[in-house]
Parts: structure tokens; C-alpha cells; sequence
């Protein structure tokens, strides 16, 4: 587990508290500016907190190391990459590992059929599309079998088929491989799968719980600039409204099964109330 236990950094984060159990899924969101790429950064171990501790299984992190068993993904690929051929790039953190050769070429050949890589193998990396080129990040990621991973808007720069390519990935990291995910995004609609997210807000962790709760809290949202996102929204209206909605609808399926199911209310109850319209007129 990795445990954030009051951390502040100079004029950014502020008494931030939080546990990532090993394969948990949390999810950071809010505005620009609110902290969650220094958060990223001192989660990985790259950069350090003014103040506060960060244990890792219950062990004090001294302040400069990196956490060697913690991935890190950022929005743009290409600034990620470190060789301009795939086999090479997946291979190279095992090398720095120092692994033996055999296992090196084990680990790179199953990380990038993981990928859907494999038959590209030999292409130079600028080959990739965006989305392609985030799986090889991610596969060189998993080739190293981290114990956890932060992802820091790695969907932002990609299409809406790189986009499900990457987040389809970071699902199966966790619940196939049970990496434990920290997954920081400006956008709601990607944390859908978190246990728990955690709303920032000029440094300040300012809400936490559960996705299907959001719609509960749509005024804090907009007081911060951020919009909820549209199911939750029509949610939230229906809830306003009177309507019983199950609260653990969140995708577009539940929500419309809720739909027909209010519909279904609705006209048994008109249904009802014009048999009783006509005895009452017999």
C-alpha cells in the first residue's frame, strides 16, 4: 500500500491524505491547476513534498527516491518513448534492470502481444498511431510487472479509438494482473471504474467518494468549473424531479434500463388510474 499521509508542497498541495491499496483503483480529478500532476509526480517519487510522509507498505519513502515498482504514463506519448524501434523500446527499462537476456526477451515478446504489438514489432515507434504508440508505453510498463501505475491524462491527446484502446488496457492491468491504478484525469467520464475519486481544488482534496455518488454534488462541481458528465447530469434531473433512479446507475445501459423501467411505472399507472376513471363513470 501506498500511503500519502499529510502531504503539502509550497504554494500547490495542501493536507493531502491518501491510501492506494495494492489493486485498488482510485481515480484524481479537477480543473487546471488544481495539483494533480505535482500529486502524480510525488506519488511516483520524482519530486518530493515540502512536508509529510509517503509510506510505501509501511515503510517511510525517504525523500529522492523513486519508486521503482510504480509506472507513470503522461498525456503525450511521443515523450515517453526512448528508442525508435517497438521490440527496443519494450525491451529497454527490463535492460536497466538488469535482467538476464533470456528473460529480457520473454518478458518483451509477452508484453507486446499484451499490446497488440506483436506483428509490429520491428517497425520504427513513429510508425504507431497515438493511441499505438500509449500501448507501447503502457506494455514497456508492463513488461517491468509494477505493483502500481499512474496515469496522468493519458487519454487526453488521443482519438476516441486510442482513447478505449488505452482505457481497455489500463482495465485489464488491473483486474487481470492487479496493478493498483491511480488514474488523474480532468475528465469523469474516464473514472467510472475507480473505487474511489478524489475531487481537487487549488491544491485541497475537496470531495471523495464513489462515482455513482456525483450526481449528488452537482453544485460543487460547477463551483470548482468542472461540469458532471451528461448521464449524471440527466441523473441528477431525474432525481430532482422525483424520480427513483437506482443510485449504482452509471453507464449508459443501466440508465436506460432505469428509463424503461420508469416508463413501465408510468404507464401502469395511467393504465390504473383510467380503469378506475371508467368504473367510477359506470
Amino acid at each position: 500500500m501506498i500511503s500519502l499521509q499529510n502531504i503539502f508542497l509550497k504554494d500547490i498541495l495542501a493536507e493531502i491524505n491518501i491510501s492506494i491499496r495494492d489493486g485498488d483503483y482510485i481515480g484524481i480529478a479537477g480543473p487546471n491547476g488544481s495539483g494533480k500532476s505535482s500529486l502524480a509526480r510525488i506519488i511516483k517519487g520524482i519530486q518530493d513534498p515540502t512536508a509529510g510522509t509517503v509510506c510505501v507498505d509501511g515503510i517511510t519513502r525517504p525523500y529522492g527516491r523513486v519508486s521503482a515498482d510504480t509506472g507513470l504514463v503522461l498525456a503525450n506519448p511521443e515523450n515517453q518513448l526512448v528508442s525508435s524501434s517497438i521490440e527496443e523500446d519494450v525491451a529497454f527499462g527490463l535492460e536497466n534492470m538488469n535482467l538476464p537476456s533470456d528473460e529480457i526477451a520473454k518478458r518483451t515478446e509477452d508484453a507486446l502481444k499484451w499490446g497488440g504489438l506483436g506483428d509490429l514489432k520491428d517497425l520504427p515507434a513513429h510508425h504507431l498511431s497515438a493511441g499505438q504508440q500509449q500501448m507501447l508505453v503502457l506494455a514497456g510498463i508492463m513488461a517491468m510487472q509494477p505493483k502500481y501505475l499512474i496515469i496522468d491524462e493519458a487519454a487526453s491527446m488521443l482519438d476516441p479509438d486510442g482513447k478505449a484502446l488505452v482505457l481497455e488496457a489500463v482495465r485489464r492491468m488491473n483486474e487481470e494482473a492487479g496493478v493498483a491504478i491511480v488514474h488523474i484525469s480532468h475528465d469523469l467520464d474516464e473514472l467510472m471504474r475507480a473505487r474511489t475519486i478524489y475531487i481537487m481544488d487549488r491544491g485541497r482534496i475537496v470531495w471523495e467518494g464513489a462515482y455513482s455518488k456525483l450526481h449528488h454534488h452537482e453544485s460543487l462541481f460547477s463551483d470548482i468549473g468542472m461540469e458532471l458528465p451528461s448521464l449524471l447530469k440527466l441523473k441528477s434531473l431525474m432525481v430532482n424531479g422525483g424520480y427513483h433512479i437506482d443510485d449504482n446507475a452509471v453507464t449508459e445501459e443501466e440508465m436506460a434500463e432505469e428509463i424503461v423501467k420508469l416508463v413501465n411505472i408510468l404507464e401502469e399507472s395511467k393504465n390504473a388510474s383510467l380503469k378506475t376513471l371508467g368504473a367510477v363513470k359506470e
